[in-house]
C-alpha cells in the first residue's frame, strides 16, 4: 500500500511569543530523532497514511499557511492525514502533526479542519510533546496503556500469550495534555487562524461537534457520558468549547472578515473513505469482513464490535470475545496441528481443561478452557485456533466471570463457527463507505438521508451528527449536505 506524508515550506512572518512554562531537556536535533522513531508505529496503529494525495496536499495547505505565521521554520513540521475513522489529532516531538481522516468528515468547514491543526501546531510552538515526553510511554506500544488482555489477565503472563492489543485510537502513545498546556495551545493556536484570516471561533465549534460525538459513540455502545470509551480527542485533549472561548478572550485577534470556506472544503472531502477501510478489515453490523484476509465471521445478535489495528473486540451481556492472527511464521511452521500449536506453542504455561482437536465451518481447529487470575479477580476463559485455507493460525479467545463461560458458550461459539474463507469474488465485492456531499432539496429531511445510508440503526444521529445539527433540526433547502454512500 502506497504511504504519502507531506511537508511543505512555509512563508516566513511573524511570531509567536511563547511562554517560558518549563526547562526542555530535549534538544531540537533529539526531538525529530523521536519523532522519526515513532513516526513509523503512529501509522502502523492509526491505518497508515490516507491514501489520497488530493486530501493529504490540501490539509497540508492549510496546515502550512498556519504554521507559516509561527516563525519556525518548514523543517520544523511533517504534517500527516491517518487513515483511521477515529476523531484524533495530535503532535509528536520534532513536528510532527497528525490528522485523521475520521476527524475530518467531522469537520463542517475549512476553518474547523484549521481549528484543530492550528492547536496541534500550537503544542509544537510550545513544545509540550517535549517537555512530557516519557520513553517508557511513547516507545512501549501497547504497554503503557495496557495490552486490553494483558490489564486482564494482570501478571499471569497470558495476556503477552494471547497478544497485546493497543488501545483503540492509540491511546498507548499519547500521553494527555494539562489544562495549562491546552489553554497556551488554544491560544497560539487561536492567533494563527486570525493571521490567516480563519474564524477562530470554529475552533469552539469544532469541539462542540467532538462532545457529540462522545455522547453519540458512548451511546451506540451501550453506555452513557461523553467519550462514549473512545481514545479520541477528548481523551487527549481535556476540556472543551468553553476553554476554546477563553484563549479567544486571551488572544484578542479576530479578522476583520472571517474565512470558513465551507463549501469549498466539502467539495474536497467528497468521496473520502467514511468509517473501516477494508484493507484494514471493515465491521458491519455484527460481521468483521477483511477481504485481503479473505476471512470474514459475526458476533451474536446484541454484541458491540470493533476494529483496532491488531484485533477485533466484541463485548456483550456477560463477556467478550477477541479476534486475531498468529503473526510468527516460524510458530506456524512449528505447529504440526491446531490442537498442537494452542497446547504446546500458543498457551504452554496454562493450565488447559478439556483440550481437544474440533473442525470450525469444515476447517481444522483445537479448543481449551481454563481460569485465569485477573487484577480484579479469576476469569473463566476459552480458546480456539483454527488453520485457516491461506496457511494462517486464527485465534478466538473467549472471557467471563467465573460460572459465566456456560453462559455465552453456545452463542459465541456457533458465532465462531460463522468464520468463512471468502472467494475471489466475495472479497472483490466488499467496498468502502464514503461521504457524498449533496445539495438538500425541497422536502428532504435527514431521516430520507439515513434511510439509504449503509450506516445501522443509528444513521440519522450519525448525519445530523457530520453536518452539526440539533436533534430535530433538518436541514434547508439549497444547503449542502453530508450523507454516506
Amino acid at each position: 500500500m502506497r504511504r504519502i506524508a507531506f511537508a511543505f515550506a512555509f512563508a516566513g512572518s511573524l511570531a509567536v511569543s511563547v511562554p517560558a512554562t518549563a526547562q526542555i531537556f530535549m534538544s531540537p536535533e533529539d526531538a525529530k530523532k523521536v519523532g522519526r522513531e515513532e513516526h513509523p508505529k503512529i501509522l502502523k496503529e492509526f491505518g497508515g497514511v490516507y491514501d489520497d494525495p488530493e486530501i493529504g496536499g490540501y490539509v497540508a495547505g492549510i496546515a502550512g499557511r498556519i504554521a507559516g505565521q509561527s516563525g519556525q521554520p518548514a523543517s520544523n513540521f511533517t504534517f500527516t492525514v491517518l487513515n483511521s475513522p477515529i476523531v484524533n489529532a495530535f503532535a509528536l516531538p520534532g513536528g510532527y502533526v497528525y490528522i485523521t481522516r475520521g476527524t475530518l468528515a467531522l469537520a463542517n468547514s475549512e476553518a474547523e479542519a484549521a481549528g484543530v491543526l492550528g492547536h496541534e501546531i500550537g503544542h509544537v510552538i510550545a513544545q509540550h510533546s517535549e517537555k512530557r515526553y516519557d520513553k517508557s510511554i511513547m516507545t512501549n506500544l501497547g504497554v503503557a496503556g495496557a495490552s486490553i488482555l494483558g490489564s486482564i489477565f494482570g501478571g499471569s503472563g497470558v495476556g503477552e500469550l494471547i497478544g497485546q492489543v493497543g488501545q483503540v485510537g492509540g491511546g498507548a502513545y499519547l500521553a494527555s495534555f494539562s489544562r495549562e498546556n491546552e489553554f497556551e495551545a488554544d491560544t497560539i493556536g487561536v492567533k494563527l487562524l486570525a493571521r490567516v484570516g480563519y474564524a477562530p471561533e470554529a475552533q469552539a465549534a469544532f469541539l462542540q461537534s467532538m462532545s457529540n460525538y462522545g455522547d453519540l459513540a458512548g451511546k451506540m455502545a451501550g453506555r452513557s457520558g461523553s467519550g462514549g470509551g473512545v481514545a479520541d480527542l477528548f481523551a487527549t485533549h481535556p476540556g472543551g468549547p468553553e476553554r476554546v472561548r477563553e484563549a479567544m478572550a486571551a488572544a484578542k485577534e479576530y479578522p476583520s472578515s472571517p474565512v470558513y470556506n465551507r463549501d469549498e472544503y466539502l467539495k474536497r472531502i467528497d468521496g473520502m473513505i467514511y468509517g473501516d477501510d477494508p484493507k484494514e478489515g471493515v465491521v458491519r453490523g455484527n460481521t468483521f469482513t477483511h477481504p485481503d484476509l479473505r476471512l470474514s465471521f459475526s458476533v451474536p445478535d446484541g454484541w458491540r464490535i470493533s476494529n483496532t489495528s491488531d484485533a477485533v473486540l466484541a463485548t456483550g451481556p456477560g463477556g467478550r470475545l477477541q479476534f486475531d492472527i498468529e503473526g510468527d511464521r516460524k510458530k506456524i511452521q512449528a505447529s504440526r496441528n491446531a490442537l498442537d500449536y494452542l497446547t504446546r506453542i500458543w498457551l504452554p504455561n496454562l493450565r488447559l481443561n478439556n483440550a481437544e482437536a474440533i473442525q470450525v465451518n469444515g476447517m481444522p481447529a483445537a479448543t481449551a478452557s481454563g481460569r485465569v487470575q485477573m487484577k480484579s479477580g479469576n476469569a473463566d476463559v476459552r480458546f480456539v485456533a483454527v488453520g485457516f485455507p491461506t496457511d494462517a493460525i486464527l485465534r478466538f479467545v473467549v472471557i467471563a466471570p467465573p460460572g459465566g463461560l456456560s453462559k455465552i458458550e453456545q452463542p459465541v461459539i456457533r458465532a465462531v463457527n460463522t468464520l468463512k474463507h471468502l472467494s475471489d469474488a466475495e472479497a472483490k465485492a466488499v467496498k468502502p463507505v464514503r461521504l457524498k456531499v449533496v445539495t438538500v432539496g425541497s422536502g428532504d429531511t435527514v431521516e430520507k438521508y439515513a434511510a439509504a445510508a449503509p450506516l445501522g440503526p443509528y444513521a440519522a444521529e450519525q448525519l445530523r451528527l457530520l453536518n452539526a445539527l440539533k436533534e430535530g433540526e433538518q436541514p434547508k433547502a439549497g444547503e449542502k449536505f453530508k450523507t454516506v454512500e
